[in-house]
């Protein structure tokens, strides 16, 4: 967690140094921000035990809820694309469930158990969230490649297509791990998991989608 966390930071000032700040890099920074702020909250989690751990859970869930509005309005901006209703939509989404995280009693705590920490939200409360999760992440991969069809800026389209891979570098494993895990019970640690493997995307978006995200050379 904690070296997860020095690598997305890493990335962050490496990003500020070496791009010209726009939108599409801020936007960039932004998704990477909220990644690091999630392992810090994690390692909050297993290591301060001084601290509520429901405080933690409560800033780590905040920032990866911001994570799927911050990825599709990100595919606009490097398309070019003007911001539609579906982008403020699913960013008032994500204000909902932050609200309803921060300010209400949902978020029960959370648990180190080593490998991965496990967050206790109650049902149906869980599958509702990751109805809203995983149908962004859905939508900001089809919207990704639905767009680089149509673009005919070769390096604008293979920024498209490299965040549509970074994407699906984390969901897949993901989705592996936790197919052949042994782990049952209530609450899931997907969350946990899904972060873990996102470094792959904070590569992939920091050498591959922001360095070809301009349509100047």
């Amino acid at each position: 967690m904690l070296g997860t966390f020095f690598i997305e930071i890493a990335l962050v000032f490496f990003t500020l140094f070496t791009r010209k700040l726009n939108k599409t890099i801020k936007l960039g920074i932004a998704m990477l921000m909220c990644l690091a702020i999630f392992q810090a909250a994690e390692y909050g989690i297993c290591e301060f035990w001084s601290l509520n751990d429901v405080v933690w859970a409560k800033l780590g869930f905040t920032a990866i809820t911001l994570l799927p509005p911050l990825g599709l309005h990100l595919v606009y901006s490097i398309a070019g694309r003007k911001v539609d209703w579906l982008v403020w939509l699913s960013y008032i989404a994500a204000a909902v469930w932050i609200g309803v995280f921060v300010f209400g009693t949902l978020m029960k705590g959370a648990v180190c158990e080593g490998n991965y920490v496990i967050f206790h939200i109650p049902e149906p409360h869980e599958g509702w969230y990751y109805l809203y999760y995983d149908s962004l992440l859905i939508i900001a991969m089809s919207t990704a490649f639905m767009m680089s069809k149509t673009e005919q800026v070769k390096r604008v389209k293979i920024a498209l297509q490299s965040l549509v891979v970074g994407y699906l570098a984390f969901i897949v494993p993901s989705i592996a791990f936790t197919t052949f895990d042994t782990y049952h019970g209530v609450d899931s640690p997907l969350p946990s998991i899904m972060c873990g493997f996102a470094v792959l995307l904070a590569l992939i978006l920091t050498f591959r989608v922001l360095p070809y995200s301009s349509r100047r050379r």
